[in-house]
């Protein structure tokens, strides 16, 4: 077996195992319980980071492969979602001259 597969499959065992130990802790006596919940003190906090660390990774993945993959074919197609290529009403008011400024103008700005 390769180096890589025997140290992934210790690692999963042991994830089991201990899964299968906190899981099945109200059946055992109180020392051994209590045992578990000093074991589970210790494992909760290396549990958060590679929960972190895993949210970091996925993220990622999703990040690059959704966000910037259609970002990158609507550029390629030559979309523009957000139509800032185009005409849009502010600059047209912008264009348009104004005899002069009066309440109701500066009311309605758009």
């Amino acid at each position: 077996m390769h180096l890589r597969l025997k140290i992934a499959l210790t690692v999963i065992s042991t994830v089991v195992v201990l899964s299968l130990l906190v899981y099945f802790r109200r059946f055992f006596p109180k020392p051994v319980e209590r045992a578990l919940e000093g074991l589970r003190d210790w494992w909760l906090p290396i549990a958060k980071k590679i929960g972190h660390g895993q949210t970091i990774v996925l993220l990622t993945i999703v990040y690059f492969t959704g966000i910037a993959l259609t970002s990158l074919m609507a550029k390629c197609m030559g979309k523009d979602f957000l139509r800032l290529k185009g005409e849009t009403m502010w600059l047209q008011r912008l264009q348009r001259k104004r005899k002069k400024d009066t309440l109701e103008t500066l009311e309605r700005q758009f």
